[in-house]
């Protein structure tokens, strides 16, 4: 009867250990997640308003960035999380698709399931500017508590704070408060790769679906889940999952040839935007260059940190990684090359790693992080071009 009640007792002390953990886990990602995106509010919404009362591209020769005035003033308002694609991402949510073979530029360049879910917020009563902004800070947050389940999993509790502290703090991690896909497209991929390495078929395929429906790497779920069941030796589902993937990519696809009678609209109408040459980065890196080095440091360095790190991280977040960065080399999409490596969770999940080995290192770098955030989130609501 002793040893019954004793080991009762264990049984609950140790799920009231696990429970607690685990609400300390969920305490420490909510924290990193409201600091980080204070810092991202105070910059856009209070100190550049207040430093800034003057046109900021007075000179701007055309073509202009959509919806760009040369008379723009940044003055506190929601309107400040929506430069950019977020213009885009405006003219989808509110009056749909549009397209012509004629060399311009047309929002089918951008695919569907971020200006959906605006759409649907937008439903709620919520002007395009809030319902754009909750939506990816909230898919942003969610992508930051998987990523912390997943790295306490693999890796034990120091590397999923430090994983999650690079996630937040990175100075492209803005994009995960402005009306941009980051925050859905971390959200999405996290969730499919934690699926498929926890062999949960099913959700792998919903996530994956999505994730090539979000954005055109997303389509890397694919050689990355087939790559990862044909080395571990899963069973023949796995790879039902990993073709599913594509699912996102085929009915967009399929609409494209419906609407515009070209399937692969989004595709033929990226030439309408300028990239520049790999050539021309790597010498703008050379020359320490900013832009040059961010885009290097990020795809190369990124490359190189996978590779050292492979034998730590699992199978399915080295395949991810090697995947996406083939793909956004491949396409000659350089233009915001950065922003796209910083997209791949596989490198956050690396980096994160490291900083848990090394954490005097991680220390410094995430503090130069913070300071960098802060001036990408200043510009960004100057329409300076951040990623």
């Amino acid at each position: 009867m002793t040893n019954n009640i004793n080991s009762s007792e264990t049984i609950s002390n140790h799920s009231w250990v696990k429970a607690n953990t685990k609400a300390k886990g969920f305490i420490f990602v909510i924290a990193m997640w409201l600091v980080s995106r204070l810092l991202i509010i105070v910059a856009i919404q209070i100190l550049t308003p207040l430093h800034n009362t003057s046109p900021t591209h007075p000179d701007w020769e055309p073509p202009n960035p959509l919806d760009f005035l040369p008379s723009f003033v940044p003055k506190p308002g929601w309107e400040l999380f929506s430069h950019w694609d977020g213009k885009w991402y405006k003219r989808i949510a509110t009056v749909g698709y549009d397209y012509a073979n004629d060399g311009q530029q047309h929002s089918v360049a951008f695919f569907p399931i971020f200006p959906l879910l605006i759409r649907f917020v937008m439903m709620l009563g919520l002007p395009f500017d809030v319902a754009g902004t909750l939506v990816n800070n909230l898919a942003f947050l969610g992508a930051m508590l998987i990523l912390y389940q997943w790295a306490q999993e693999r890796h034990g509790i120091s590397a999923a704070r430090w994983v999650t502290a690079v996630l937040a703090w990175c100075p492209l991690s803005i994009y995960g408060t402005v009306i941009y896909t980051e925050g859905v497209y971390l959200l999405i991929t996290t969730a499919a790769l934690r699926a498929f390495d926890n062999r949960q078929y099913a959700w792998a395929a919903f996530w994956g679906a999505l994730a090539s429906a979000t954005r055109a790497t997303g389509i890397t779920l694919l050689p990355t889940f087939l790559l990862t069941a044909w080395r571990e030796r899963r069973p023949p589902i796995a790879y039902v999952a990993g073709l599913a993937t594509g699912l996102g990519l085929l009915l967009f696809s399929i609409y494209c040839g419906i609407r515009f009678a070209d399937p692969l609209a989004f595709v033929h109408v990226q030439k309408a935007w300028t990239q520049t040459p790999w050539s021309d980065i790597l010498r703008d890196a050379v020359t320490l260059g900013r832009d040059g080095v961010t885009k290097v440091v990020m795809v190369f360095g990124g490359g190189y940190l996978l590779w050292r790190l492979r034998s730590s991280l699992s199978n399915v977040a080295v395949a991810f990684g090697f995947c996406s960065l083939a793909m956004i080399i491949a396409s000659k999409a350089t233009f915001s090359v950065h922003r796209y490596a910083y997209g791949i969770v596989s490198l956050p999940l690396a980096l994160g790693l490291l900083f848990s080995r090394h954490p005097r290192w991680g220390y410094a770098i995430v503090g130069w992080f913070a300071i960098l955030l802060y001036y990408y989130a200043s510009g960004f609501a100057r329409w300076d071009w951040v990623a």
